[in-house]
């Protein structure tokens, strides 16, 4: 059946039809399948994943996690999002799937993970990955989330959420590399726990997916994680960290501060040795403070019964300036826009499923993933982009999967300087067959 449609513009008639040819708006996907070839993510998966299939029928553990990633890539937040490539052949020949799956296919293999498979599979994943990017003086960033959840699941419970305080949620910890936008290591925890808790035993964890011939020398934190045992833990360790202080009554008392030395109008410097309650030893605190409160790269409150200023106050064992160990500090803000990326363009906070574990494994999934498409920005060339950037900008892509003799052609809907930045960058990970590449012909 056919159907007539008038432009809005222009009132010109345009007829409608239904066609069964191979066609995709996420042509540029194809990208994406390259870099996955390039870095040995198939061999990788096999390693990682311990599933072993028994059923002729079933489908193979890596066609669906690389259904999953597609899904993300193209902006799915639940498992039934997912559903919809699964009629998109184009996609599915891209990712050499014999069948793409459906959500409910999905939804029974993250019911499979168990606490001990989620270690083991994510443990492998990590430190495949960060043996493909060179980590030489890196900065280890740690940080939590709230992420709400609707319904009822496993470890959504009532806790500390700033947003909407009767909420069910999780509170996921993520540890990132300061220097580029990199997952390293990411718990899923209950929505009652504290910042800090465990935070001693994930920091162990993180350093042990390193490259042993890899060290890592900074550490940052928010105040979250300023207790004893976290602190302890890192000055044994020998790290140089950072961490925002929290405004305990006994830090608010100080009285001895005086020694504050202007950096510029409005804003100064000041340190002391502080010994908090409940601590084995005194500890250095840089203290910041700013008159011009509307001034949004300090963040702080108030302090010493002062309305006059806002102030802010890390905790560090760092020997230098004042102003420098702030400015080292401020550059913890970058694992915030990050975690807001992955809630935002890659979904992370969704995927939740009744089962604990079954949701770790798709949110830890989908750090892989984020991790993947940093590595092929990087390939790309210079410059961050966000996923939602990268979505409009390469992957979404009208293509026609079809034929030229034998051979199959994924011909892209591309022109002008679209055409050429996407020829470039498929430069970046397919060799050239001849001058006009069948994969970017108009035919």
């Amino acid at each position: 059946m056919d159907y007539q449609a008038t432009s809005l513009l222009g009132h010109e008639e345009i007829g409608i039809e239904f066609t069964d040819k191979p066609v995709t708006p996420w042509g540029g996907l194809v990208l994406f399948s390259g870099l996955a070839r390039q870095v040995g993510l198939e061999q990788a998966l096999r390693e990682a994943l311990p599933f072993h299939l028994t059923s002729p029928n079933a489908t193979d553990p890596v066609e669906i996690v690389l259904a999953f990633m597609a899904g993300v890539l193209t902006g799915s937040r639940r498992l039934a999002h997912v559903e919809r490539l699964r009629w998109d052949e184009p996609v599915r020949q891209m990712l050499g799937l014999k069948r793409f799956v459906s959500d409910s296919t999905l939804g029974r293999f993250f019911r499979r993970f168990t606490a001990g498979k989620v270690t083991e599979v994510f443990e492998s994943l990590m430190r495949w990955q960060l043996r493909l990017i060179p980590l030489e003086g890196a900065i280890l960033d740690l940080d939590s989330s709230i992420m709400e959840r609707y319904g009822r699941q496993e470890g959504a419970f009532l806790g500390f959420n700033p947003k909407k305080h009767r909420r069910p949620s999780h509170h996921p910890l993520l540890a990132t590399l300061g220097e580029r936008p990199w997952v390293v290591h990411a718990w899923l925890r209950s929505g009652n726990t504290a910042s800090a808790r465990g935070a001693e035993q994930f920091l162990e964890e993180a350093l042990a997916l390193l490259p042993s011939s890899t060290a890592i020398r900074y550490l940052r934190a928010d105040s979250g994680f300023g207790i004893e045992s976290f602190l302890t833990r890192v000055e044994d360790k020998g790290l140089i960290y950072a961490i925002s202080a929290r405004f305990t009554p006994g830090l608010k008392n100080l009285t001895a501060i005086a020694n504050w030395r202007e950096l510029e109008p409005g804003i100064a410097v000041s340190e002391v040795v502080f010994q908090a309650q409940g601590w084995k030893r005194a500890r250095r605190v840089v203290l910041i403070r700013q008159r011009t409160k509307d001034r949004d790269f300090v963040r702080g409150r108030e302090l010493f019964d002062d309305p006059a200023y806002a102030y802010q106050a890390i905790l560090t064992n760092r020997n230098d300036a004042p102003e420098e160990v702030w400015r080292f500090y401020r550059d913890h803000a970058k694992i915030e826009l990050q975690i807001r990326e992955l809630k935002w363009d890659y979904g992370i906070d969704g995927f939740a499923q009744k089962r604990f574990f079954a949701t770790e494994a798709a949110f830890r999934l989908v750090c892989v993933t984020f991790n993947l498409v940093n590595l092929l920005q990087e390939r790309l060339g210079p410059g961050h982009q966000t996923l939602g950037t990268l979505r409009t900008q390469l992957l979404a892509c009208g293509a026609v999967l079809g034929r030229d003799g034998k051979r199959k052609v994924l011909r892209l809907s591309l022109a002008g300087p679209w055409r050429d930045r996407f020829t470039r960058a498929l430069a970046s990970f397919f060799p050239t067959t001849r001058v006009n590449c069948a994969s970017v012909a108009t035919g």
